[in-house]
Formats: C-alpha cells, sequence, structure tokens
C-alpha cells in the first residue's frame, strides 16, 4: 500500500508554565509531526489487517476455530461439574520471565475465594544455556526465592538435573498464560499448551499494548484459540473486536491487572531499604533491542548510554539511582558484542557498589514506580505502566533510527502518553530535562499526564477482581 496518510501526532500544548522549557519542547516535537507510514506502521497494520479480515476463507478457517472453542464449551462443562461436586478448581499461572507476571492481583482475589487453588509455574525458555553459574540460571533462582519470600505457592518447572517437567505432570484445570509463543520453544514439552483436552487456557498479556506488533497481538492464532482472552483496554479490545481476522470472540474487557497495586495505600509500598532514605529515586530501564532488525522494536539506547548513566549516578550521591533492566537485555548485550556476560555482570556490580547505587530484578515493580521520582527508559510496556504515577518520565529515543517514522512503531494511545513524557535525543536533552526534573523540581507536563491517564485506562484497582469474579460467574452458572 502505497497511499500517503498524514496525520497530527501531537496536539497544540493549551497551557504554559514555563515558557522556555515548553517552547523548547513543541519545537522538539515538530519533527514527528508529519509521517508518512510504511510498511511497519500502526496505521498500515491495521489496515492490512482489515484487509486480512475482509479476505479470510471463513468456509475452509473458521472450523479450526470452532473446534477449539467447541474443545473449551467441553472442557468448561467438565469444570461446572466440578464445581457441582464441591471440588475446587486448580489455577496454575505458567510463568516464564518473572517481570512478565502480570497476575499478581488475579492470584491474590483467586487466594481469597472458596473456588480457586492458584500456584505458579516459573518455566524459562532458556534453559538450554543453563548452568551453574549462568547469570540467566541465577535470576530464576532468584524468581523461585521472591516467589516464595512473597508467600506465592510456587513451582519450579525444572527437575534437580535442570530438566524440564512435562506441565502433565502438574495439576490443572486453568492455565493462565502471559505470552504466546511458550510452544515455539519446546515442541514436544510444551506442545498443545493453547488447544488441549485437559485444560482450559485465559491468556493474560504480560505487557500493556504499545508497540506496534499488530498481527503478532490481534491476529494470533494462539490468542483467538484460548478460553478467554483478558483484555487490558478499550482501544485494545476495538481494535480485537473490529479488525482482528477472528473478531475477538473470546475477549473480555476487563483492565490491566498490572496496575491494580497501584490503588493500595504508598505505606504499603516496599522498596529495597538502601533506597528508601527519602533522597529522590532515579530507575534507569533500558530495553534488550539494541539494534533490532524489527524497526518498531528497535528502541534500545543501552550501548549508547550504559555508561553515561553509570556516571550520572556517581556525580549525583544526594540522588538514588535504580538500574532496573529488560531480564532480556543480558542475551541481546552479548549477541550485539556490546558486552561480553562477564562484563555485564561488572557493570552491575558496579551499580550495586555505588552508595546511592541499585541493580533491580524484579517483576513486581510498581512500589519502586510509586516511590521514585523520574523514570528513564526505553521500553515499551513501562512507557503506560508508569503513568499512573502522576512523576515525570525521560524517554529516551534512538537516534540511529529514522525520526520521521519513529512513532508508527507505536499503538495510537502510547503517542498520547509519549506526547506528555519528556523525549531525549542525546546526552544533551538527558542533562537538560534531568536538572530541569531533578535539581529545579519542575514538571511542565503533569496536568497533561493525569488527563491522559483518565483517559486510557480503565478499572485500576479492579481489574484482578473483575476477572476473577467473571469466571466465579461462569464456573458457577
Amino acid at each position: 500500500m502505497k497511499k500517503k496518510i498524514k496525520y497530527q501526532l501531537y496536539k497544540t500544548l493549551t497551557y504554559i508554565t514555563k515558557g522556555t522549557v515548553r517552547n523548547s519542547f513543541v519545537n522538539k516535537m515538530n519533527k514527528y509531526k508529519t509521517v508518512v507510514p510504511d510498511i511497519m506502521s500502526y496505521e498500515y497494520n491495521r489496515l492490512d489487517g482489515e484487509k486480512i479480515r475482509n479476505d479470510y476463507n471463513f468456509n475452509e478457517q473458521l472450523d479450526g476455530l470452532m473446534l477449539s472453542a467447541a474443545l473449551n464449551k467441553i472442557k468448561e462443562l467438565d469444570l461446572k461439574r466440578k464445581v457441582r461436586e464441591g471440588k475446587k478448581i486448580n489455577v496454575c499461572f505458567l510463568i516464564d520471565d518473572i517481570a512478565k507476571f502480570s497476575a499478581s492481583s488475579v492470584y491474590r482475589e483467586m487466594e481469597k475465594s472458596d473456588l480457586f487453588e492458584p500456584y505458579i509455574l516459573l518455566y524459562d525458555h532458556k534453559d538450554g544455556s543453563f548452568c551453574e553459574n549462568d547469570i540467566i540460571y541465577k535470576n530464576h533462582v532468584k524468581a523461585l526465592q521472591y516467589f516464595k519470600n512473597n508467600n506465592f505457592d510456587v513451582y519450579d518447572c525444572f527437575d534437580s538435573d535442570r530438566s524440564i517437567i512435562p506441565l502433565e505432570k502438574f495439576d490443572i484445570d486453568i492455565l493462565f498464560m502471559t505470552a504466546p509463543y511458550l510452544d515455539d520453544y519446546h515442541d514436544t514439552i510444551l506442545n498443545n499448551i493453547y488447544l488441549n483436552i485437559n485444560y482450559l487456557v485465559c491468556y493474560l498479556s504480560y505487557y500493556f499494548p504499545t508497540i506496534n506488533n499488530y498481527n503478532y497481538h490481534y491476529n494470533n492464532r494462539r490468542i483467538a484459540s484460548c478460553w478467554k482472552n483478558f483484555v487490558a483496554s478499550k482501544e485494545d479490545y476495538k481494535e480485537f473486536v473490529k479488525y482482528s481476522k477472528y473478531c475477538g470472540t473470546n475477549c473480555i474487557l476487563t483492565g490491566y491487572p498490572k496496575l491494580d497495586v497501584y490503588q493500595k495505600s504508598i505505606n504499603e509500598c516496599k522498596i529495597n531499604k538502601k533506597i528508601d532514605n527519602g533522597k529522590p529515586i532515579v530507575i534507569y530501564a533500558p530495553h534488550h533491542s539494541i539494534m533490532n532488525d524489527w524497526e518498531p522494536c528497535n528502541l534500545s539506547t543501552f550501548h549508547l548510554y550504559h555508561e553515561y548513566f553509570l556516571n550520572l549516578a556517581k556525580s549525583n550521591p544526594d540522588v538514588n539511582f535504580v538500574f532496573k533492566p529488560h531480564p532480556v537485555l543480558i542475551l541481546k548485550v552479548v549477541e550485539k558484542n556490546i558486552m561480553t556476560t562477564e562484563e555485564y555482570q561488572n557493570y552491575i556490580n558496579e551499580w550495586d557498589s555505588l552508595p546511592n547505587g541499585l541493580y533491580v530484578y524484579d517483576g513486581e515493580y510498581i512500589d519502586l514506580f510509586r516511590k521514585s521520582s523520574l523514570l528513564i527508559t526505553d521500553c515499551g510496556s513501562f512507557i503506560a505502566e508508569w503513568l499512573p504515577t502522576n512523576a515525570p518520565c525521560m524517554y529516551l529515543i534512538n537516534p540511529e533510527r529514522n525520526q520521521k517514522q519513529y512513532f508508527d512503531g507505536f499503538f495510537t494511545s502510547t503517542r498520547k502518553i509519549l506526547e506528555k513524557y519528556y523525549l531525549c535525543h542525546n546526552t544533551d536533552d538527558i542533562s537538560r530535562y534531568f536538572d530541569l526534573i531533578i535539581n529545579k523540581k519542575e514538571d511542565p507536563l503533569k496536568n497533561d499526564r493525569i488527563n491522559v491517564q483518565q483517559e486510557i485506562f480503565i478499572n485500576i484497582g479492579k481489574a484482578g477482581k473483575t476477572i476473577t469474579t467473571y469466571l466465579e460467574n461462569i464456573l458457577r452458572d
């Protein structure tokens, strides 16, 4: 499709608190105003999705979807019988990475229910590289310990020889998945996660949709064949129902459970004592996508700025700094020859050795978000997950990419959020906005972010309960 589409990415800023700061910000935004989307753009992919839907041969292809729906109905009826007999429903949360655990509030609500018996099964698709001193394995062990320390009922998917235990060995009635790809890694072990006769599958995405990966998310056979797909936002729901070739037949609009923790008192938020000392907390959270071949997800600037941010922490002793990398970053820095595994571990150790520095590997990071003053990141999901803090974010724009087409890589709601963040294209921008926010304690875009938050999110604080109640009502019907 070669049709040129022009659209306004940024609305006129309607109020001015700091004229020079706001004017410079507007000028910086001008480079994104007119975009001619290419094959990777959000608009193009949605139109392509519509074409796929219109061209979809239901006579030939509906059979598979109907088969999965029929199997799901048979299993649903079986679970209803189990409930009538007074038995509990075993709910397995299969997690391949602690950072992808988006269902904590669902788990906690199920703990309160007399119907469900929830537990976590910790899996790692990178197990082929496991060895005694491997950083990946160490993180896997840390994740297990984290769940145990926080009173989750957790099981390891690997035995004492670090061989994967087949899912059939576990008692599962309902399986919650957060990533629709695990069966790609172990064809004979995790095969038929999404289409099987043993248990029902619920899909609850580990990320709030931000990056334009349209067909992966909305036209995904695995997601479409699940029993229930719990959807995070109104925009997300509309995309499934109105544009997906599968018509969103299994979608339930519930909100995003990972944000439920925002509703608890700030006094209940727990963070590492090293940084819980009243000083400002700045989080540096780099993405894994270093020099990614797929342009919309070529986000990471870690290879450009990792030394800069370590030095920034060293030169600001009155500010606490947290290094919170994407869990996959270790693999990418080695793959792209940015660092060796040993050098990356030394980099982590250097952060931890600072009196005002800390390395965090934690899947439940919202407590840290809520007690922090500033997020500096180039990640995807964090764009949305940080917004309810009402605190400022400095978003790192990858200068190696085509700037005119940069925002094509994001969904519409993501762009609305990024308009209200401080976009940094180089170290001069980073230094200027850091001084504005941390030293001068100014945040001219705060009210704009609050308005965007109210527009995009639903059910904050209630999504986990909404999902649990919905499932209770179905199985007790």
